[in-house]
């Protein structure tokens, strides 16, 4: 009996998401580490006036009484998954965002150390782009109480649990180097020499003609810089740091890997006997 339909489309997520196959499809055909396994979120905080029911009014997803006061946004990297999908954790970071990029910099460098050979054993890292509070709510101390209470959103919300936190705070100047004039030249000089067999094929130039120089060597140092790329060893001067911002992370249990600039947060376990217990770390 010839099937009425020969694609279908999966909604989930309450419809925010959806995933199309046909019929005949290998299972997992279509499924990309690049663009499947990381998953950005947004986290809506908002105030809830005293009232029992009030709260049982927001347990129905009814906020009209509810005041929304800031938001958390950030994604979960599942190393595990996107190596079972035949990709390359860095490379994946390093194509979808330039700060994931660094992050999983930071990670593989201090991953192959003695001192935190723990993290070969992370799997599941929440990266946190920004916790921010709307004015007229900054200073009451929500930051602290939300990256506390981090590791539990992130379980009800994405059923997943986070062994690792990472966030890297605003800097007081900007991370952008001046690049030399000549080193730059030179990186697209690089880029050209790349480039020359499909040069001259397209403009039908004889291939003993010798359209470019001699290749120009360029440190991959300077090559990482110009694209926007962390080099292991890069750290944050004392003098470029926003130091509120590491106060209230290392407040709550975040340690700097190194002198990176990135903070980091081993979660154990968020519960104990006398209940929801975020800070407890290796």
């Amino acid at each position: 009996m010839k099937k009425p339909f020969g694609t279908l489309a999966i909604r989930y997520d309450n419809g925010c998401e959806t995933h199309v196959f046909s019929v005949g499809d290998d299972p997992g055909k279509g499924i990309d580490p690049y663009d499947d396994a990381i998953k950005w979120t947004e986290f809506l905080v908002y105030g809830v006036p005293d009232g029992e029911n009030v709260q049982e009014r927001i347990w129905e997803d009814d906020f009209t009484l509810a005041t929304q006061i800031g938001k958390v946004f950030g994604c979960h990297i599942p190393k595990s998954l996107i190596v079972n999908l035949d990709g390359d954790p860095y490379d994946v970071c390093d194509c979808v965002d330039g700060d994931l990029e660094a992050m999983y910099s930071v990670f593989q460098e201090y991953e192959d150390l003695e001192d935190f050979e723990d993290l070969v054993f992370v799997d599941n890292i929440y990266y946190i782009h920004e916790i921010e509070m709307n004015a007229g709510y900054q200073g009451f101390g929500y930051e602290a109480i939300i990256l506390q209470q981090l590791p539990a959103i992130i379980v009800k919300a994405l059923r997943i649990f986070p062994f690792l936190l990472m966030y890297f705070p605003a800097l007081a100047k900007s991370r952008e180097t001046e690049i030399d004039k000549e080193e730059e030249d030179i990186l697209r000089h690089r880029l050209e020499y790349a480039l020359k067999d499909v040069l001259k094929d397209e403009n039908k130039i004889d291939s003993n003609v010798a359209l470019f120089p001699p290749k120009r060597e360029v440190p991959e140092k300077a090559i990482n810089r110009h694209l926007g790329r962390r080099n292991p060893g890069d750290i944050v001067p004392k003098e470029n740091r926003n130091p509120d911002q590491y106060k209230l992370y290392q407040s709550v249990g975040f340690k700097e890997f190194g002198k990176t600039g990135w903070l980091y947060k081993y979660i154990v376990n968020i519960f104990t006997k006398d209940g929801l217990n975020p800070r407890k770390t290796i």
